[in-house]
């Protein structure tokens, strides 16, 4: 059966862990499966926590054909919705245990995310999803009828002096309806609820470990479609994104043209940063990065940033012991953040 929009509108993005609180409630553990998909291959990873630790019980992968999906800034539907509903449900079915619910990791080209100011939001969730609509016809050029929304208050950055009072800052998520609606129904059609459904740079954002020696943190996220760079800065209880940027780079300029577009890009983000968070100190710069193309994104993360990047390893994460089969760190990392939320 179908998923209800406003059912889907509660899920999605609204367990994202990033500062939401509802009446002072504990924070739940999400299930320890997760899904993460792209246009080329569907994965499965099952990591259950051990204490400070995490252990990888099941990790699978499943290629999918290179037109699985139509094309689109935003990603596109699926172009044979039976027959992907097909292909998930006996992979599913062939999958270790019974799984009944997960969370799903979609590419950033996919679920996008802004940060907007705003006053206090209302309770009543056609209200409120009526003024984030209208926030984010101001800040993006697509159809926002189309797309499904949601929305996570975040610590304010501090504003000028001469501002008594700082507006609430909202950390605001959108994807295409129709796509994120197919993959929900595939997956309930094969017996499994997705829950939330994040991108893969907040997936990572929680997967990795705190560092020290700096008053906020940056990720640099590489996919086929573009990159993402967050900052973020340590809460009482978890990373906060402090300020979220994605760049589409599929088709673009030649690379040496690209190279000084992303520099420059990376040196007005830096700038931003020390406008908004009074001289704050950047410390640690993780890179995520096909392996081909992490050489050329350590040189451009060192000058626009000025800062030496360190690929994602093992260093950066939670101890993950895995039973069996393992996986790349880059391709294990985003189910692990996925499986370490926390939702209220």
């Amino acid at each position: 059966m179908s998923t209800s929009a406003g059912a889907r509108a509660r899920a999605f993005f609204a367990g994202n862990g990033l500062g939401a609180r509802i009446l002072g409630l504990a924070p739940l553990a999400v299930p320890p499966h997760a899904f993460a998909i792209d246009a080329g291959a569907l994965r499965y990873g099952q990591l259950g926590r051990q204490g400070r630790s995490f252990r990888l019980r099941a990790f699978r992968e499943l290629p999918l054909p290179p037109d699985a999906f139509h094309s689109g800034i935003l990603g596109g539907p699926l172009r044979d919705p039976a027959g992907f509903g097909e292909r998930l449900a006996a992979f599913v079915a062939a999958l270790p245990g019974p799984i009944k619910a997960a969370s799903l990791v979609v590419p950033d080209a996919w679920l996008r995310s802004v940060f907007t100011d705003c006053a206090e939001l209302p309770r009543a969730a056609q209200a409120r999803d009526e003024v984030l609509r209208w926030k984010l016809r101001r800040l993006v050029p697509f159809r926002v009828d189309e797309l499904r929304l949601g929305a996570v208050e975040v610590t304010p950055l501090p504003g000028p002096p001469e501002n008594e009072s700082e507006p609430r800052r909202v950390l605001l998520g959108f994807g295409l309806e129709q796509l994120l609606a197919q993959l929900e129904d595939a997956f309930a059609a094969a017996g499994v609820r997705i829950g939330q459904i994040t991108s893969v740079s907040l997936a990572l954002v929680s997967a990795l470990e705190p560092a020290e020696g700096g008053d906020v943190e940056a990720l640099a996220v590489v996919e086929g479609e573009g990159y993402s760079l967050v900052f973020t800065r340590q809460s009482p209880r978890r990373a906060e994104p402090v300020l979220h940027r994605y760049k589409g780079i599929a088709g673009g300029p030649p690379e040496a043209a690209s190279s000084a577009l992303v520099a420059r890009d990376l040196r007005l983000t830096a700038n931003f940063l020390e406008e908004r968070l009074g001289g704050a100190r950047l410390g640690r710069v993780v890179l995520v990065a096909p392996p081909e193309a992490e050489p050329v994104w350590m040189e451009r993360l060192r000058e626009g940033l000025g800062a030496s990047p360190q690929p994602l390893d093992g260093r950066h994460l939670p101890a993950v012991l895995a039973e069996g089969e393992s996986a790349p760190w880059r391709t294990m990392a985003p189910l692990l953040g996925a499986a370490r939320r926390e939702v209220v």
